[in-house]
């Protein structure tokens, strides 16, 4: 017999009963209480025996199975602050929802081409997000000639799919530059916003990589299309905390940065500050990955533009443990550049006057990059011939 109690299930479903009811034990003025909102009041005496007690079992045995299978259910009271109104489904931006896929499947999570054994100096993991695209390799072959200049770095990689490119494992192998290969889609939910949040499952699936395989060193968030000066490596290599530093081409301002006062970071100079405490862009700051162990939860949340105010604030304690590079944050040592995209197209092979020419495995080369389609309803293309051969 339970007097003004609560029985509750798992989907907030609160059932109201306001006199006597049997549940082979009797509860009076009680509250049957699932976790999805929903209210049933019952205000006459009702015994729930035998069959009906039967249903009743098996309906809140159902919603709870319901719960463990939907990754994207959850209860709104376990979201921590304001943060339910931002995620589809009201799912915790903190639960880790991605599918993570390594590129080696000889070594799972540990597909490091060559491993980095210096100790003189820190070792920067550069965390690259990417996705497919038709200038992608274009973008990946020039960051990967600048990341190839720089000492005890290891580039980290992650593509926005449900499976390695091939492609993009030929190139990391080629340029030599120590690696690790991943993939980690978007979840589904989230491609369907107005603005998807992009960029966010790489980078939490490396986030998760390196928590699972290094102790130390220098984490940077460097994208596929930015330019970097090699200068930003040293500056950032000694980041014993949070190092942060301006970022060209951003924005109204054309800058985004951090602005300083006798050492310190004071302030931010962004022209989209839209109520963040951090108004950094991505490639404006490093982290000491130490930091990433005595955080453990620290990650990026799915809200497009807010991404780096939510995994700053998850780390940073005191304003005080940031420090100020790039000449006190008057310097710019990377910029935000942008490629123009160019869409894929779809050609119809040309008809070769000649046989067993290079035409045949150009055109296989450009359908491998994603730069075209060869399909017999495509484009009419031609080669043009000397007339001298």
């Amino acid at each position: 017999m339970t007097t003004g109690g609560m029985l509750t299930g798992s989907h907030g479903c609160l059932v109201g009963i306001s006199k006597p009811t049997m549940f082979d034990t009797m509860t009076t003025g009680g509250m049957l209480t699932g976790s999805h909102g929903c209210l049933v009041g019952i205000s006459k005496p009702t015994m729930f025996t035998g069959a009906s007690a039967m249903f009743l079992l098996i309906y809140l045995a159902l919603w709870k199975y319901h719960d463990s299978t939907n990754p994207l259910l959850a209860s709104a009271s376990s979201l921590p602050g304001d943060e339910s109104r931002l995620l589809p489904g009201a799912h915790s931006p903190r639960d880790f929802l991605e599918q993570v896929m390594s590129c080696d499947l000889d070594e799972p999570e540990k597909e490091n081409v060559m491993l980095i054994k210096n100790e003189s100096m820190p070792i920067i993991y550069f965390v690259t997000p990417t996705y497919a695209r038709s200038v992608q390799m274009a973008e990946l072959t020039r960051l990967g000639q600048t990341l190839s200049s720089v000492p005890a770095l290891h580039w980290i990689l992650v593509e926005d799919a449900s499976k390695c490119n091939p492609m993009v494992g030929q190139l990391l192998r080629r340029l030599g530059i120590p690696f690790t290969h991943l993939a980690s889609e978007m979840p589904a939910a989230y491609k369907k916003l107005k603005i998807p949040p992009r960029g966010v499952s790489n980078r939490r699936a490396a986030l998760k990589w390196i928590r699972r395989n290094v102790k130390q060193g220098v984490l940077y968030f460097g994208d596929d299309d930015n330019s970097y000066d090699l200068r930003l490596f040293e500056e950032i290599r000694d980041t014993r905390n949070i190092s942060m530093f301006p970022v060209g081409l951003i924005g109204d301002y054309a800058v985004s940065a951090p602005v300083v006062h006798d050492g310190k970071v004071v302030g931010f100079y962004d022209s989209w500050p839209a109520g963040r405490r951090f108004a950094v862009d991505m490639a404006g700051f490093a982290v000491n990955i130490q930091l990433l162990h005595q955080f453990p939860n620290a990650t990026f949340i799915y809200q497009a533009g807010f991404e780096e105010d939510s995994f700053l604030q998850d780390i940073v304690t005191n304003a005080d443990f940031i420090e100020a590079k790039a000449a006190n944050c008057t310097e710019i040592l990377v910029w935000h550049t942008r490629t123009v995209q160019v869409p894929a197209v779809i050609l119809q092979p040309p008809t070769q006057t000649l046989t067993d020419t290079s035409i045949s495995g150009l055109l296989r080369r450009l359908d491998d990059l994603q730069l075209a389609t060869i399909s017999s309803k495509g484009k009419p293309s031609s080669v043009h011939y000397l007339t001298d051969v």
